[in-house]
């Protein structure tokens, strides 16, 4: 039976939700008797969450929703007793019967900060990429600048973490590190792009994942992990499990081309002779007006680029999106994405387990009851200190 709001309509069980002002610190109130929640989690992509409320709670809560200002409010939804999403809202529609609130994750204040110096990691000023956009991050949310308006004035801009209240996300980037991480010798100018978009084209071409769970932004290298939940079989989906043979994924050799015919290159000889010489070329991460890397760091790359796919890889995978049963040994603050899942497929003619990781979550909830869904995607590398053995 499905529960009843204070208003009378029909409503959520699970989630709750409420508008905080700019910070996430200051709760100004609640949304009540929600028809529907969605929000998400996401790899490498600012995400979304939308609210729903319909009929009597709408007029009820009227005055307070209109109050609700976009880009100076934050949604900040709760499963039970967890935090699980929070972000600017982003937009506040009304319909005849029904109001949404929607939200953007807390990445989205990114987008919209540009850089404001030059960043130079050419050489001799080589560094790892997780370290030059934690850098980055941090100074554009906390520096200020200046610009005029339309009459010639000089106008002072501040801070996001300068204002009243602090924007508070700089003190929950989390950068992780680890031996080995991906090199960059990018140098960007001054207002070329904002810094989310120059985080996206790191996670593109440049080696690095990000994700945001909460307030807090995640950025690790693509070679490795944020952790592990136990083993998965078909069980604990609502759709088959899939195992595949992928020859598209396969490559015995690669080269990473760079300007003015530098390139880099690595060969697998195991199963060599077996399949031949299936070779991919790729041009070199996205560096953005660097100057030519070295044959050594485009030798790097295509090393990331052929881990994993000798011999021919076999995948178990889930179809995208696939409802998920959680339970006590997996809850919903283990699925984030960047976590391995050690997924187990017993029932099909080709039994198989593998590791994969969480690339994106979705839970929705209305008077019928919750779905959790996730994409699943395998793992290319293992966790290593070191480069693959060249010959």
């Amino acid at each position: 039976m499905a529960a009843v709001g204070v208003y009378g309509g029909e409503c959520v069980e699970n989630h709750s939700a409420f508008i905080f002002d700019r910070g996430g610190m200051r709760r100004i109130g609640p949304v009540v008797d929600l028809s529907s929640v969605k929000w998400e989690r996401g790899r490498d992509n600012v995400t979304s969450a939308t609210i729903r409320i319909e009929g009597d709670a709408c007029a009820e809560q009227a005055a307070f929703v209109a109050a609700i200002r976009s880009h100076r409010h934050e949604l900040v939804i709760y499963r039970g007793k967890d935090r699980v999403w929070e972000g600017p809202v982003h937009r506040v529609t009304s319909y005849g019967s029904y109001t949404e609130i929607n939200a953007r994750d807390v990445s989205e204040y990114l987008f919209h900060t540009p850089l404001t110096q030059a960043y130079d990691n050419r050489y001799p000023n080589t560094g790892i990429v997780t370290t030059r956009i934690g850098n980055i991050i941090d100074y554009e949310l906390t520096h200020g600048r200046s610009m005029v308006d339309a009459t010639g004035a000089t106008v002072a801009i501040p801070a996001w973490e300068s204002l009243d209240p602090p924007l508070n996300v700089a003190p929950y980037v989390v950068i992780h590190h680890w031996p080995n991480e991906a090199q960059t010798s990018a140098y960007t100018m001054p207002y070329e792009m904002t810094v989310g978009a120059h985080l996206t084209n790191l996670a593109r071409q440049s080696g690095i994942d990000w994700t945001v769970v909460g307030r807090a932004i995640h950025v690790w290298d693509v070679s490795r992990s944020l952790g592990r939940v136990g083993q998965l079989t078909e069980a604990n989906f609502l759709d088959d499990v899939i195992v595949s043979e992928y020859g598209v994924d396969h490559a015995q050799a690669a080269y990473v081309i760079g300007q003015d015919g530098v390139y880099g290159g690595i060969v697998n000889p195991a199963y060599l002779d077996y399949y031949g010489p299936w070779t991919d070329i790729t041009t070199a991460f996205n560096e953005e007006g660097t100057t030519n890397p070295t044959a050594g760091e485009l030798r790097s790359q295509a090393s990331r680029n052929i881990a994993g796919r000798v011999p021919v890889p076999i995948e178990v995978r889930v179809p995208d999106n696939s409802g998920l049963v959680l339970d006590e040994s997996l809850t919903i603050n283990d699925l984030v994405p960047g976590v391995q899942v050690p997924l187990r497929a017993r029932i099909n003619a080709r039994p198989l387990a593998q590791m994969q990781k969480i690339d994106h979550v979705v839970v929705s909830e209305t008077s019928s009851g919750e779905t959790v869904q996730v994409t699943l995607t395998p793992t290319t590398r293992a966790d290593s200190d070191v480069e693959p053995e060249t010959p």
